[in-house]
């Protein structure tokens, strides 16, 4: 009898496992989508459709308006019904807009698809942390969430470099629809999966509107948002809008060069962000010191990025920076952690969708600003084969008021509530 309770429970654990790892494979090309446009491809585009750097930025910030708004719905949603139907849901759409992405041949029908792109991926996440919620541990939340995070980020990690690759032999559209034709297939495996191996699942809250007020309520939540907000959109947007191209533009290196520096970038976020659990818990499941350490360490890089681009710019100063960046954002496990943790716990999705709607909301509004402030010097930029080349000065401006944003976040991170890895509302 004890070895088939044995066998039962590891059968039961490896069905989780199975289950995790389909959800992370969509979130792959959920955060590959993120990643992939404009950054990488924002020459070819630019070149491609004859746009403004507003124009392009707007293709990114489009889908973090869409992605960010949608968090909190999303959240609510994932509380509601399950994060597994909400994730499949999210994911064909997905599917359907990865594919028409690629053969879109005006600028509005790029935005079209690249909302319906947002609106898809905005419920992988969410949905996904609250399984994770639900299938294992939540004093594991951090770890798992970490480990989840690792395989997600894989799919920006694809987005930068290998993207590059294949853009510079294939051309993008043939690169973006390849990837929804693979994301196609993950997701008629998921559905497999998730038909024939069940165990059990998030339970419905029916009450979902009280806990939103709750949320909103609790003034606890806003220090880690608007903390975790701003570390994460400033590491956003070099990652994924204009750090190959600051790169490029200052520091007249290749494309291949200059996104083989965004991927080791995002190779140091994804190696922090899978051991910031394991952090957070080696110093009593303590939240606020990885927290702040990030805060502190986006505010150097910042500092650093900005006096780099005074004299002759150096790529190797500019890629330590980004590197450091990379390392700052790596929290970002433990900032939703913390968001749940000081709300209680069947508001679970609804506090994490709701962190998440404000740093991806921040993301788009500063995407936007940067579009435009390197408009403004579009009279001093220089028209070349590959693209436009910007000015340093438009570059600066930018840092400049990132490192303002990284003062402020640094400031909202002394008023967070340690919670040491319980609900404080419950403690």
């Amino acid at each position: 009898m004890e070895s088939a309770g044995v066998d039962n429970f590891l059968k039961t654990e490896w069905r989780k496992l199975l289950l995790l790892l389909c959800m992370c494979l969509i979130y792959f090309f959920s955060y590959f989508q993120r990643i992939a446009v404009p950054g990488i491809c924002f020459d070819e585009l630019q070149r491609d459709f004859k746009a403004s750097a507003a124009a392009i930025t707007a293709l990114g910030s489009i889908f973090l308006y869409v992605y960010g708004l949608a968090q909190f719905f999303i959240g609510m949603a994932a509380d509601r019904f399950g994060g597994r139907r909400t994730l499949l849901f999210g994911a064909s759409i997905l599917v359907c807009a990865s594919i028409l992405f690629p053969l879109s041949n005006s600028l509005s029908m790029l935005y079209i698809t690249r909302a319906f792109l947002a609106a898809g991926a905005s419920t992988i996440f969410i949905s996904l942390a609250k399984e994770i919620d639900t299938l294992f541990n939540p004093r594991h939340f951090a770890i798992w969430l970490g480990i989840s995070l690792f395989i997600g980020y894989s799919g920006g990690l694809a987005g930068t470099f290998p993207l590059e690759r294949v853009v510079s032999h294939f051309g993008w559209r043939a690169a973006m629809l390849g990837a929804g034709v693979l994301c196609l297939l993950v997701l008629i495996f998921t559905v497999i999966v998730f038909h024939k191996f069940r165990v059990p699942g998030t339970q419905s809250v029916p009450q979902t509107a009280i806990y939103v007020g709750s949320v909103l309520r609790n003034s606890l939540t806003y220090p880690v948002v608007v903390s975790g907000a701003i570390n994460f959109s400033i590491y956003f947007l070099f990652q994924a809008t204009i750090g190959k191209k600051m790169l490029t533009d200052c520091c007249a290196v290749s494309s291949a060069q200059a996104a083989s520096i965004i991927f080791v970038m995002m190779i140091f976020c994804m190696g922090g962000a899978s051991l910031s659990g394991l952090i957070s818990r080696l110093i009593g499941n303590r939240r606020k010191p990885v927290i702040l350490t990030g805060v502190l360490l986006t505010l150097a890089a910042t500092v650093l990025l900005t006096a780099a681009l005074y004299g002759r710019p150096d790529y190797r100063i500019i890629g330590a920076g980004f590197i450091m960046l990379g390392i700052a954002a790596s929290p970002s496990p433990i900032v939703l952690t913390s968001i749940k943790e000081v709300n209680v716990g069947p508001a679970a999705a609804t506090s994490m969708g709701f962190g998440n709607c404000a740093a991806y909301i921040v993301v788009a509004i500063i995407t936007n600003l940067a579009g435009v402030v390197m408009d403004c010097f579009r009279d001093q930029a220089c028209l070349t084969s590959r693209g436009i080349v910007y000015p340093i000065i438009a570059y600066r401006l930018i840092l400049a008021g990132c490192a303002v944003l990284a003062v402020c976040s640094a400031i909202a991170a002394c008023f967070i509530r340690e919670t040491k890895g319980a609900y404080f509302s419950s403690s």
